[in-house]
């Protein structure tokens, strides 16, 4: 699937309301191109509902690198990270939802107070996934992932993790800023990556909680479409 019909089939799940569709939307490149999709397709056919009706997942696969000149290795940025200040975001970012894209968003926004920010999002593999999040995911292989992180403005590049965590890209690149949301300073994983970035002086930043209503995360999100598909049966 293309990032603008996995958007298309977001907005006809109904997980969002119109105003935070809107908000979502706004982030994407190519609004006006997307929005004219959005008005032209039908929701007849939703396939992340078929997937997520299946409770298979996706079948695994290995990332394009052809995809986008914003899907890189670590050693390609090693020359462009000398000059910049580098913050780096990381997930599964399965579904791409607000919640991620507001992440990514207040990220670039951090770095922008300083000359040449380059924000940087990795994810993980769909192996990895599955052994972190049960066979039912990731709803997205991985570039469908990357096409997703690759359309959202705010992102400079984007690396698909060849190990089931940060450690190794945050050892090479030793990123200024590392940005972790509060819930996942809980995780023993997320605690040594943090622990890391700080032993050469880098500087955790956690987003801040948005001002308005909580954001539902990708479980949830499959969660309330599960609960509502049983109810239609």
């Amino acid at each position: 699937m293309e990032a603008r019909e996995i958007i298309r089939d977001i907005k006809n799940l109904d997980v969002y309301s119109p105003e935070q569709f809107a908000e979502y939307l706004g982030y994407f490149r190519q609004n006006d191109g997307l929005l004219r999709y959005l008005q032209q397709t039908s929701n007849a056919d939703n396939e992340i509902e078929r997937r997520i009706q299946s409770g298979s997942g996706t079948i695994p696969i290995e990332p394009d690198y052809r995809l986008s000149e914003k899907v890189t290795r670590i050693h390609a940025l090693n020359t462009e990270r000398e000059s910049a200040v580098l913050g780096i975001v990381s997930g599964c970012f399965d579904l791409l939802h607000l919640g991620h894209i507001w992440g990514m968003t207040y990220a670039k926004q951090f770095l922008s107070q300083y000359p040449n920010p380059l924000l940087v999002a990795l994810t993980l593999s769909d192996a990895n996934i599955r052994t972190k999040k049960g066979k039912s995911r990731p709803v997205l292989n991985i570039n469908e992932r990357l096409d997703m992180i690759c359309n959202v403005e705010c992102v400079d590049y984007v690396i698909p993790l060849e190990e089931p965590n940060c450690l190794v890209v945050l050892e090479e690149l030793k990123p200024d800023y590392f940005f972790k949301a509060n819930t996942d300073r809980s995780q023993e994983i997320v605690r040594q990556e943090m622990k890391l970035v700080e032993s050469y002086n880098g500087k955790i930043e956690v987003f801040p909680p948005r001002p308005d209503a909580e954001i539902k995360s990708t479980t949830k999100i499959i969660g309330s479409i599960v609960e509502r598909m049983m109810k239609e049966w």
